[in-house]
């Protein structure tokens, strides 16, 4: 049972940064599309806590 959690767990991850990257991709675009000479940085937080794969 632990197995299918960690399994899970993983997919659901992957899942959060395919969805993070979509909208990190859609922010980008946008801010070109509005002409800005640099698109703006965001910042990426910080990971808490202490899993171990």
């Amino acid at each position: 049972m632990a197995l299918d959690a960690r399994r899970v767990a993983h997919e659901i991850n992957e899942d959060l940064s395919g969805i993070a990257a979509e909208a990190t991709a859609e922010v980008f675009a946008s801010d070109l599309k509005e002409g800005s000479e640099v698109p703006r940085q965001t910042a990426k937080k910080a990971r808490t806590g202490n899993a171990t794969p």
